[in-house]
């Protein structure tokens, strides 16, 4: 790559052009030089073709007089994305620029387009946002995986997902781009760290993965879970690049206007929190969610947000009335594997209120108003909401929706309405 002067106008770019090109009457090649010549080929017609479009740097011109073994292509000049994360900077920042190259990277995975060579090397900033660049070893819809020899790593080392460190040129990567990605986020966000992020799946809590020291308090803490799903070692277990972008932007929407963050240039001394496994990770952080929505839903049913109690009481014949549509696993009905975290308000008038998450593999969220207990009465059900991940953003949204439908109903119902009949059902919550 260098640099370059359009003659016409006399703008400044940078050419991209192939180092060992074909020489007229060459013989024998080795695999090599075509797999490379093959990539280049491959990597310019592709930026011909998505010229123009958001969140990609453009190109200027192309070699147009070898049909569809193109030498080279211009684009203007970029900075490094990372150059732009100054002292002034902040998380915030980070995850916003982040946000956009992931809402970027999902639409080619929508078309089988997977970049495979995420890091801050090959992001830029152009026309007053984050763009990708250097497609040399992206997998394409229209091409099959093996653009690289039997051997050869995807995609430079310190930030490559685990499936691509001994490739045989068959795996496309479809979720590398999202660990890549997360990676990159760290890195950008812990200048003084290095180049490079620390490796393997990341753990909330552990030392090397903190994102503490840049102020935030619980919105850290959030961001380091999603991070945590994003690079995840097994490709089923990490979140996709949908996905992915889908949690930064909830992330986003929870705290650009509300949480205050410091300044890479500032300073901080701060402690490392524990860790410990998933399940109880995935517990807490669920709790943690649910605690100030039951507050507020005794408060609107009693006038007092102490007015509640948590865990399952059978004698005093807890149990979801609702139906749900969960299959029955076992001869008690439906039991999730991850357990359940309940919740219910003091009685008021006859009526308390249950907040109930069900965690098996992701999370999801309940609620009933109840009545004349015990035995109880089905008064009013609302969910169960989406399953998801637990600790995500979104996650956090749907309980905090589902609460505000609650209180909504509790301001304008009365407790001296008729309840309706609901069949007995074998399904339990425990």
């Amino acid at each position: 790559m260098r640099r370059a002067t359009e003659v016409s106008s006399g703008r400044e770019g940078v050419l991209k052009h192939m180092s060992d090109p074909p020489v007229p009457g060459e013989g024998y090649v080795d695999k090599g030089r075509r797999a490379r010549r093959r990539r280049f080929y491959d990597e310019a017609l592709f930026m011909q073709q998505v010229n123009g479009s958001p969140g990609i740097l453009p190109i200027w011109d192309i070699d147009d007089a070898h049909g569809t073994a193109p030498r080279w292509y211009a684009m203007p000049r970029a900075r490094p994305l990372a150059d732009i994360v100054d002292d002034t900077s902040t998380v915030l920042d980070v995850v916003t620029h982040t946000t956009a190259l992931a809402r970027t990277l999902a639409a080619l995975a929508d078309q089988g387009i997977y970049h495979r060579d995420i890091k801050p090397d090959n992001l830029f900033w152009y026309d007053g946002m984050p763009v990708l660049a250097d497609f040399g070893i992206a997998a394409f819809a229209h091409l099959p995986a093996g653009v690289t020899r039997v051997g050869e790593k995807v995609g430079p080392a310190n930030f490559m997902a685990p499936e691509m460190r001994s490739t045989d040129g068959k795996d496309r990567g479809e979720r590398a781009d999202v660990y890549s990605l997360a990676k990159t986020l760290f890195v950008l966000a812990h200048r003084r760290r290095g180049p490079y992020p620390p490796e393997g799946t990341h753990r909330v809590g552990a030392e090397e993965f903190n994102l503490a020291t840049h102020g935030g308090g619980n919105a850290m803490t959030a961001l380091e879970h999603v991070l945590e799903a994003a690079t995840q070692h097994r490709v089923q277990d990490r979140l996709t690049m949908t996905d992915f972008h889908a949690e930064l932007a909830a992330w986003l929407g929870r705290h650009a206007q509300t949480t205050r963050f410091r300044p890479f240039g500032r300073p901080f001394m701060g402690g490392w929190g524990p860790h410990g496994d998933r399940s109880r990770r995935d517990v807490e952080a669920t709790r943690a969610m649910m605690l100030p929505c039951i507050r507020r839903i005794a408060e609107a049913l009693t006038g007092d947000p102490d007015a509640w109690s948590e865990g399952i009481n059978h004698d005093n014949g807890d149990r979801t009335l609702g139906e749900y549509g969960w299959i029955d696993n076992c001869e008690e009905g439906f039991v999730p594997d991850g357990g359940f975290i309940w919740m219910a308000t003091d009685l008021h008038d006859g009526r308390r209120i249950v907040l109930d998450a069900l965690l098996d593999d992701g999370v999801c969220f309940i609620a009933e108003a109840q009545r004349s207990g015990p035995p109880w009465v089905l008064e009013q059900q609302w969910g169960h909401t989406p399953w998801h991940r637990a600790r995500m953003p979104r996650t956090a949204d749907q309980v905090q929706q589902l609460t505000d439908a609650v209180v909504a109903w509790i301001s304008h119902s009365s407790p001296d309405a008729p309840v309706a009949e609901v069949p007995e059902r074998t399904a339990a919550t425990a």
